[in-house]
């Protein structure tokens, strides 16, 4: 049965992020821009997913919103564990200025600082500052909704 909150649609992104001597990444679709200056987006991360604890601890985080045709990527990232495999090793990706991994299907990516945390039930919402951000192709997102996805 359908509900209000599916309506909800949004571009789907891998979050990667670095911390520990690890990479890792995670798909999201809970993201907005809540600033224009500073430039600002906000993301929100499950408080037990490995990728929570590496954003509280670098402080950083690079959004990377993948194009329309790569749900493959968007499923590696959401439904396996950066604890128990290096999703990277599975899919091709380069490196962003900030030395970020950019997952292949990338369109565009926005690297940011941590500049406030707030609890949300069972997520937290990270607040960054967009530190740089790249165009990298202008093609249409995946939107999270249109597809059965994660």
């Amino acid at each position: 049965m359908a509900d209000a909150l599916g309506k909800l649609y949004t571009s789907t992104a891998v979050v990667t992020m670095k911390a520990r001597g690890k990479t890792n990444g995670i798909t999201i679709a809970w993201m907005t821009r809540v600033s224009w200056s500073p430039p600002m987006v906000a993301i929100s991360v499950g408080k037990t997913r490995f990728s929570h604890e590496l954003i509280a601890e670098s402080k950083a985080f690079c959004v990377c919103i993948l194009r329309k045709d790569k749900t493959e990527v968007a499923e590696l990232f959401g439904t396996n564990s950066g604890r128990t495999m290096d999703k990277f090793s599975h899919v091709q990706y380069t490196l962003s200025e900030g030395n970020f991994p950019i997952p292949e299907g990338t369109i565009a990516y926005i690297e940011c600082e941590v500049v406030e945390e707030c609890e949300a039930g069972d997520h937290t919402i990270f607040v960054g500052k967009v530190i740089r951000e790249k165009l990298l192709e202008d093609a249409d997102p995946l939107i999270f909704g249109e597809h059965t996805l994660l």
